[in-house]
């Protein structure tokens, strides 16, 4: 017996097969003790798109009933000792750990554990086990809390610690989630925004045009009558939808819901890159979640609500996410294309609770989903959840017929953002993987790193005017500011993680990767890297310094909007902004790397292209075009110390003398 806890262990009770394990709220049994699952439906209220059900058909028959016995116990001692049972996510993380154990221990005899002797043969176990099953840190997390779990409960007398029984274990390390490079993020956003435009318009006649179909498919197959097979009916059908009248572009009718799903996935796609929602939380979008806040001064933002279970044990809570009005064209397509489908899934489930085959919990949380703007394509499949699912396998397959490839600049990007996953895009290739929390991660990528609103910022075309999310800083301040609106706050975590890593990587640029640095802030900052490298330091200074120093304020950066960095975070001055120089004295914080130095180049190309086009005499116009030329010439000595190739800029401002009549 473990020598340092010393007490009596309980046995687990033994159970009749018809136990009781969950009622409906007004106490009628949901699910046995034994069954092949359990039904939470009357104890918890469940997240839109959520299982209900913690299943135990594919446990080994040999400690199955060994595990639900267990849990049984467990699920009763909680209850006592809380005053409210266990959620239906507790439950499934203690089924999953014990399912390990039981592996392991190739039985269920849990109090074995509290042996010193049995500890130690288990320990050697559970090492090959989690190197065969390459086991993440959430499986061992679980099995952590199925072990802890039997040991507040009297079933085992040995305290568990991640750190002891996973000493010997190379755990799994999961990667960051993708942040998808410029380059191939533009055009798939924008196939999606193009899909969106498309079919808006014809929201409302394509559930009247798939009505239209269904009805010659359920009258040929009466008239049919088992006479003849089901490939003839499908070419009758076939050929008399033909004769269907519709406007809509590209639509094909077809009643495998592929047409249906193709754009549902788009919409989705849409409203992932507006927000930054969850998949989750997507599908528990209705029409109506796309509302628009006064924030005092009767400027409007738009916001989407919904539900999220993230953090609450799998219980929906109501949350908000910053969006743009595209998302309310998204929502409308999403849902009133699919009102035949809402129609056929509401009589499927009232004809259910009519039939008593289904609780009145599970009949409203059908209702639910169904009311949501994302549902499923196929309503005579769904068991048990109306909602649209399996939209991680539907992105990655928009991602690839998207053609999409990857080019040198992508690859390059790509291993910046994600330096976990260095060398995993190639040159012509696509993305190695692609999940909506992808697009949660490039959403606060793209949020901090290219400033929505500055003038590197991403715009798509839609209804001929340029998406600009410039408004979404000064909309995110005003909505935290609101007691009512209650923000995504790992989404905000997210991108300050992300503003983090853009210093970071600035940072790098500066002191580290950029041959030479201009301006009077980069001038110091060469001079003292000049004497730092050649007192024989490889780099000025190393990620993990550049990173403490970040992270603790000592740095801070301000990206200018026309090439070059601050290192004045508080200053007021407005650097280079604007078409000639607002400042008479060059500011001392400022920082010019090669990089930037290129895109003061193309600046300077421009601002050349203006200054041709307004200089035609007119005398209103001379003050601006004084300003413009000591701007391009300023440009041009900093060009010149990156050693750019550049064309010396020498015209005159041209003036036109009125001669006067005497």
């Amino acid at each position: 017996m473990n020598s340092s806890i010393k007490r009596s262990l309980v046995e687990i009770p033994f159970y009749d097969e018809n136990e009781v394990i969950t009622t409906t709220l007004d106490g009628r049994p949901l699910s046995c003790i034994f069954g092949m699952k359990w039904d939470f439906s009357g104890i918890e209220k469940r997240a839109v798109g959520k299982s209900q059900f913690v299943s135990f058909k594919a446990i080994d028959k040999l400690y199955c009933k060994g595990i639900q016995s267990t849990l049984a116990f467990l699920f009763k001692e909680f209850k006592l000792k809380h005053q409210i049972a266990p959620s239906k996510s507790q439950v499934e993380d203690w089924k999953k750990g014990l399912v390990h154990i039981a592996q392991v221990q190739n039985g269920c005899t849990w109090g074995a554990l509290s042996d010193d002797m049995q500890y130690r043969i288990f320990k050697a176990s559970f090492t090959r086990h989690c190197q065969r099953k390459n086991l993440s840190k959430s499986s061992l997390s679980n099995i952590i809390k199925a072990l802890n779990k039997l040991n507040e409960f009297n079933l085992c007398s040995r305290l568990f610690s991640l750190k002891e029984l996973t000493s010997s274990i190379n755990i799994k390390e999961r990667q960051q989630h993708i942040a998808i490079p410029i380059g191939m993020y533009k055009p798939l956003i924008s196939e999606a925004i193009s899909v969106v435009e498309a079919y808006h318009p014809f929201r409302s006649e394509i559930p009247q045009v798939m009505l239209q179909a269904e009805e010659i498919r359920n009258s040929e197959i009466i008239r049919a009558a088992n006479t003849i097979g089901n490939s003839a009916i499908t070419q009758r059908v076939q050929s008399k939808c033909k004769s269907i009248q519709h406007n809509i572009p590209n639509f094909k009718i077809r009643f495998d819901g592929f047409e249906i799903s193709r754009i549902l996935n788009n919409c989705a796609l849409v409203i992932l890159a507006f927000s930054g929602a969850r998949v989750s939380e997507v599908i528990s979008f209705s029409k109506d979640s796309y509302k628009e806040k006064l924030d005092g001064s009767d400027k409007r933002i738009p916001i989407l609500e919904g539900e999220t279970s993230k953090g609450s044990d799998g219980l929906p809570v109501t949350e908000s996410w910053q969006t743009h009005p595209i998302a309310k064209d998204a929502l409308e397509l999403a849902y009133d294309m699919t009102e035949h489908l809402r129609d056929i899934s509401k009589n499927k489930v009232e004809k259910q609770f009519e039939n008593k085959e289904i609780s009145k919990e599970n009949y409203e949380h059908a209702l639910r989903e169904i009311r949501g703007a994302f549902i499923s394509v196929d309503p005579t499949k769904v068991i048990s959840i109306y909602s649209l699912s399996g939209l991680d396998e539907k992105l990655n397959l928009l991602m690839t017929k998207s053609g999409i490839i990857a080019t040198q600049s992508d690859v390059e990007e790509f291993d910046r953002l994600n330096p976990s996953r260095i060398g995993q895009l190639k040159i012509g290739g696509t993305l190695p993987k692609l999940s909506p929390h992808d697009f949660r991660r490039t959403f606060a990528v793209f949020f901090r790193r290219y400033g929505f609103g500055t003038a590197s910022s991403i715009k798509f075309q839609y209804k001929h005017q340029n998406i600009n999310m410039s408004d979404y800083y000064a909309n995110n301040a005003r909505l935290q500011a609101m007691e009512d609106i209650l923000m995504d706050n790992e989404l905000l975590a997210l991108m300050n993680e992300e503003g983090i890593r853009m210093g970071v990587d600035i940072f790098d640029e500066i002191f580290n990767e950029s041959e030479k640095l201009s301006g009077a802030g980069g001038d110091r900052i060469a001079q003292n890297r000049f004497q730092k490298l050649n007192s024989g330091h490889q780099v000025y200074m190393s990620r993990v310094e550049i990173e403490s120093l970040v992270r603790n304020g000592t740095l801070s950066v301000v990206k200018l909007p026309t090439g070059g960095y601050c290192l004045n975070a508080t200053c007021s001055r407005v650097c280079g902004i604007g078409q000639f120089s607002g400042e008479i004295k060059p500011c001392d914080h400022q920082v010019i790397t090669d990089k930037e130095a290129k895109i003061i180049l193309r600046q300077n190309k421009r601002l050349i292209k203006s200054f041709r086009e307004m200089n035609v005499g007119d005398p209103m116009e001379q003050s601006i075009l004084v300003g413009m030329k000591q701007k391009i010439k300023r440009n041009e000595v900093t060009i010149k110390k990156h050693t750019l190739k550049y064309e010396e800029f020498n015209d005159a401002v041209k003036v036109i003398i009125a001669i006067q009549e005497a």
